[in-house]
């Protein structure tokens, strides 16, 4: 009897052993959220993305882009995240000064998630980056795109990802054409791809976005009738950065191009409307051969963002 009460033990910690390796190397019931996306490459996933990821209405930035910071995006299911990255000094007030060029000499110099200008919003890059690393080893099943607007030395921003912890998980193998399925990705630990859109220097794991890695749409659009209206979307389909060549594609999914200094949810729901971005979406793969890997926007927490892409993923009806 204890014979068998101890074999029955050791297959009960056998199983769950083998169902904790599975699970942690993405055989378990999902990849980011859906069991079926587990045997695709990351070039054949519809992620939803933030576009200005950073500047959060949440974080008291002024002329935000999102309401939520990036942590609750993540949360939400946000998977690809377009960060703006620059040089800030800390003034005395609390405040933080651009110094992309180092002609501010007043402050500790220092890297700033900022968007265009450091005293609307800024963020210290190094906790941001962490909090995104938490999130990845919290939710090992997960993969996501970080494209950065670089205003940084490449060997800045590495050491910046290094100190954060979040090179733990960056993607390190060639960037495309042919990309790994997400359950190997995830059982490589390699969930995270990041890619510059200037510079990425010599940093192994970090690549030129727009260098045959990413294509994308345009990115300009100041009126939203530009977006909803079906007559525009072939035109608002073009080739722009990147031109065709990229494995992965990126439709940029946001108007005004400047947003209103306090967000417009009414505005957001209509732009983000599930039916306008899987329309939009399907008119661009008609046009591009390709259906976008990235579909990023504005005031995320509004529209049809993630029940757009779950049916572009065909996880939904």
């Amino acid at each position: 009897m204890r014979r068998s009460l101890l074999t029955a033990a050791l297959a009960c910690v056998l199983v769950t052993g083998v169902a904790s390796e599975a699970a942690a190397a993405g055989r378990g019931p999902d990849c980011n959220g859906a069991r079926e996306l587990c045997q695709r490459h990351l070039d054949e996933v519809v992620l939803p993305g933030a576009h200005n990821a950073m500047s959060a209405l949440d974080l008291g930035w002024r002329i935000p882009n999102q309401t939520l910071a990036i942590p609750d995006q993540l949360e939400r299911g946000i998977r690809a995240l377009l960060v703006d990255t620059h040089y800030g000094r800390l003034q005395a007030d609390g405040t933080v000064r651009t110094d992309d060029d180092g002609q501010v000499s007043v402050g500790e110099r220092g890297l700033y998630l900022c968007h265009v200008l450091c005293e609307i919003g800024a963020s210290p890059l190094v906790p941001v980056l962490r909090s995104i690393r938490d999130f990845i080893a919290a939710n090992r099943t997960t993969v996501i795109v970080i494209v950065n607007e670089d205003h940084v030395a490449p060997g800045d921003f590495a050491g910046a990802v290094e100190e954060s912890g979040l090179g733990d998980f960056v993607y390190e193998d060639d960037p495309g054409p042919e990309w790994p399925t997400l359950r190997k990705m995830i059982a490589s630990r390699e969930q995270v791809v990041v890619l510059a859109e200037r510079d990425a220097g010599v940093v192994p794991w970090y690549h030129r976005a727009y260098d045959g890695v990413l294509q994308e749409t345009p990115f300009s659009f100041p009126a939203p009738s530009l977006l909803i209206n079906p007559a525009n979307w072939p035109l608002s389909c073009r080739p722009n950065r990147g031109g065709t060549t990229g494995s992965l594609f990126l439709l940029n999914h946001w108007s005004p191009a400047t947003p209103p200094a306090v967000p417009d949810p009414a505005a957001s729901a209509a732009v983000n409307a599930k039916n306008v971005i899987l329309g939009r979406a399907r008119e661009c793969q008609r046009l591009r051969g390709r259906m976008p890997t990235i579909i990023a926007a504005d005031q995320v927490t509004y529209g049809g963002l993630f029940a757009a892409a779950a049916q572009l993923n065909s996880l939904a009806p």
